[in-house]
């Protein structure tokens, strides 16, 4: 579903932040983006806080190994679970995809400030899982092999998910009539290989089958070198992508641009870089200036400057999970800096 409000290159977090403490992690988030609150994964805080350990807890038969930091399927547990989840999910069991709340320390805090706070003033809460595609190929069985061979496994996976997401949503919608869902795909680039086992209209199903039962904006991180023309046409209405190295893959796709824009669809640009030396020599006003001269090639080719600049959100490149905690309020803060200047040189409000 489309946001009640354009965005207006308001700032907007990703996915995880390198904090250990949750209550620092919101305070930096409430300070530097208000209007957009997400909660965050906090990685260095627990291993089971990383983004996969998040995403498939409870997948049957997943082995979380604390100690040794190290996740995997054991093959015959999870066939003999495939069959419940696959009736959870026609019946929407929303409960079964509860992610405890001491492996999101960053959800548990955000939601209970919110609760605190009477009445929240933002316009919308953001919250996010790692998507089907990268988790298939990134996560392996006992014996290593690749779960994106599977295509009863990445099926699953897209079920698990989809729960995952629905009870998420319900958590943030109690204090928010306007939610974010944003799935990651750092992966999508490995399409380009000849080699990857999963085809552009398997991932675009398994999309799909995630964001099936959301209410809210459904968003899709991604990076690199990405078809955007087809994933454009897809059930994704917010892409967030890296516009600080990978801007121009967006500018052949400049139909299909034009197009989501319309639905409405929305643009969140990665435009602080997620790296400490790079952030050493950027500035807002300089990064403000990138961001300019992209938006001017996307007007140059018949896009509407008034439709992108409405539909923007300001970001950064990647998540933050691998910075200090020092250089990741640096980026936070540039994202409120430029947004800022966006808005003030463009009059949004």
């Amino acid at each position: 579903m489309p946001l009640s409000f354009f965005p207006a290159c308001l700032p907007i977090a990703q996915g995880s932040l390198p904090h250990s403490d949750p209550a620092r992690a919101i305070q930096i988030l409430e300070s530097t983006m208000p209007h957009i609150l997400s909660w965050p994964r906090l990685p260095c805080r627990d291993f089971r806080e990383q983004g996969i350990v998040q995403s498939v807890r409870s997948f049957p038969g997943v082995v979380i190994d604390t100690e040794q930091e190290s996740i995997y399927v054991e093959q015959a547990v999870a066939e003999q679970g495939l069959d419940q989840l696959a009736l959870n999910y026609l019946r929407d069991e929303t409960t079964t995809g509860i992610l405890p709340s001491e492996d999101a320390a960053g959800m548990t805090e955000l939601l209970y400030r919110l609760n605190v706070i009477q009445g929240y003033k933002g316009k919308a809460l953001k919250g996010q899982i790692a998507g089907p595609i990268s988790l298939g190929l990134r996560l392996t069985d006992e014996r290593r092999r690749s779960l994106a061979y599977q295509p009863a496994m990445l099926e699953a996976l897209a079920q698990h998910l989809a729960l995952r997401v629905e009870w998420q949503e319900s958590r943030l919608s109690a204090r928010s009539d306007d939610i974010i869902i944003c799935v990651e795909e750092p992966f999508l680039d490995a399409f380009n290989s000849p080699f990857c086992p999963i085809r552009w209209e398997q991932s675009l199903e398994l999309l799909d089958r995630v964001f099936a039962g959301l209410k809210g904006c459904r968003g899709l991180a991604t990076r690199g070198m990405v078809n955007w023309s087809r994933l454009l046409e897809s059930a994704v209405e917010l892409i967030i992508l890296d516009s600080y190295e990978h801007s121009a893959t967006l500018f052949d796709a400049t139909d299909a641009l034009a197009a989501f824009l319309e639905r409405p669809g929305y643009i969140a640009w990665g435009i602080v870089p997620a790296d400490e030396h790079m952030l050493a020599f950027e500035t807002s006003a300089a990064l403000s200036t990138r961001l300019f001269n992209i938006i001017d090639r996307l007007t140059a080719r018949g896009l509407s400057r008034d439709a992108l600049l409405q539909a923007s959100l300001i970001t950064t490149s990647d998540d933050l999970a691998f910075m200090s905690p020092e250089g990741a309020e640096q980026a936070l803060q540039l994202c409120a800096d430029v947004s800022a200047h966006m808005r003030e040189f463009y009059g949004l409000i």
